[in-house]
């Protein structure tokens, strides 16, 4: 009976512990003892804190409330970090909105306009965090376009990111080899790179329903690398080069498990900075 007692006592502790890290409403009503900044940024971590528990999004929620406390305490907290995030192909819009965003926080923004930027920081959080997700394609416009109009506001809109819309290539089934219009494809990624010397080339791979997915991470994983074989071929160096692959996440075409679909095997390439 004495063990059961002590366990229902140890399950009590930690469930008072993971109540206290999600607890965004007592972090709402807590007083600030930092800048008018920090208590902006108190306010904004609070509300998508509780966006992210209506969801049931529990480590996010436990993430913006932890940012809360630390701007209540006057501790505050940096924008999210690329390194937080796997961002896929969103890497290179979000590495140089965080580049613009940190200019303008470094220029004085904080304290020139504390409510806006708090606005810009928070939105860019969010931001990071619904790509990262990559499910909700609204709510990674909302938190974008939150981000921007804010960034605006301060004078300090991020320089469009080198972009390449749609360099897609495309796989037979269960097969990693570069078919002719695949070659064709690379031609036209060489072209575009060269011509506009982008910092940083992503390449992410990705795979259909139609195996078993601890086969399908490994297969995208070669769709990545063998793409990556060809760019460098063409003359795109390998350190500019950054590989991933999601097996069957992130389908371009949802479909249930097992189906057969060319636009989900595929490689995505991305230019940034």
């Amino acid at each position: 009976m004495m063990h059961k007692v002590l366990i229902s006592v140890a399950a009590a502790g930690l469930l008072t512990a993971c109540a206290d890290v999600w607890n965004y409403e007592e972090v709402a009503t807590q007083s600030n003892a930092g800048t008018a900044f920090d208590a902006a940024l108190q306010k904004d971590y609070v509300a998508l804190a509780a966006h992210e528990a209506n969801y049931g999004d529990w480590d996010d929620t436990a993430y913006y409330t932890n940012k809360a406390k630390l701007a209540a305490a006057g501790q505050t907290p940096a924008p999210t970090a690329m390194a937080e995030r796997e961002l896929g192909s969103y890497t290179g819009e979000l590495t140089a909105a965080r580049s613009a965003l940190v200019t303008a926080l470094g220029a004085g923004a904080p304290s020139s306009n504390p409510t806006v930027a708090a606005k810009a920081q928070t939105s860019f959080d969010c931001w990071a965090e619904e790509a990262e997700e990559d499910r909700q394609p609204e709510h990674i416009r909302e938190c974008k376009q939150n981000f921007e109009i804010a960034m605006n506001a301060l004078g300090g809109a991020p320089a469009p990111a080198v972009v390449s819309e749609g360099f897609k290539v495309f796989f037979a089934l269960d097969s990693a080899r570069l078919s002719p219009e695949s070659e064709a494809t690379l031609d036209r990624v060489s072209q575009a790179f060269l011509s506009g010397s982008p910092a940083s080339v992503m390449v992410v791979g990705y795979a259909d329903t139609s195996g078993p997915a601890d086969y399908n991470i490994l297969l995208s994983q070669r769709r990545a690398e063998a793409v990556a074989r060809g760019l460098a071929q063409r003359g795109i160096a390998s350190e500019v080069l950054t590989l991933e692959a999601y097996g069957e996440e992130r389908l371009a075409v949802p479909t249930a498990d097992g189906v057969v679909e060319q636009q989900n095997r595929r490689v995505e390439v991305v230019f940034g900075g």
